[in-house]
């Protein structure tokens, strides 16, 4: 499974609770290849490289290259020889192909300023029957918008447009969890990559 990408503003600490609900939802095992995707200061991705042993495998993104440099000094200083960092953009995860065994997206979707690309990178990066947990906030209209990021009534996504977008290209909802770690704003949904679904995007 791979790991990737927390965003600046949304991040916070890897709280017990969350990490255990994260294995969970994606039913992480030891060996398994695990990918985080936008893992911003690294706090879960050194979790999930934990959980998944020294067989597994946990690859960080981000799209700055400090960043990934620092990801890749976080490893070091914790003796993780299973964690990789590496560099993404804003419409590539920087994944191989079928690399994963689950991916996790927490509070980093709604980032996205290419949503379309982004998620044919991802179904191109799970293996077949692959799982993607997308933990994500309701829009918040008294948070700052960034440049370049889509304004879907506020800082976040509605639930159901979520849905439709994954849903309409290539997964299937398998979870969905609201009230996300005793936070009624944030909700959880994990996709299962349909054996169907190619990992090149439709014509």
């Amino acid at each position: 499974m791979l790991l990737v990408w927390m965003a600046a503003g949304c991040a916070s600490g890897a709280s017990p609770a969350e990490v255990e609900k994260i294995a969970a939802a994606l039913g992480l095992e030891p060996g398994m290849s695990v990918a985080d995707v936008g893992a911003g200061d690294g706090d879960f991705a050194v979790e999930l490289a934990r959980l998944v042993g020294e067989r597994g495998r946990v690859i960080a993104t981000e799209v700055e290259e400090d960043k990934v440099r620092e990801l890749r000094e976080l490893a070091d200083a914790r003796g993780l020889a299973n964690f990789t960092a590496v560099l993404g953009s804003q419409d590539e995860t920087g994944l191989a192909a079928d690399c994963c065994d689950a991916v996790l997206l927490r509070l980093v979707y709604h980032h996205f300023q290419e949503p379309a690309p982004m998620r044919a990178d991802l179904r191109a990066a799970l293996k077949p029957a692959g799982l993607i947990a997308v933990i994500d906030i309701v829009p918040q209209g008294g948070w700052r918008l960034l440049p370049g990021v889509p304004d879907r009534g506020g800082h976040g996504i509605p639930p159901e447009q979520l849905l439709e977008e994954m849903t309409g290209d290539g997964f299937e909802m398998v979870a969905r969890f609201d009230d996300w770690n005793g936070d009624d704003e944030r909700f959880c949904m994990v996709f299962l990559r349909r054996p169907d679904a190619g990992g090149e995007p439709p014509p």
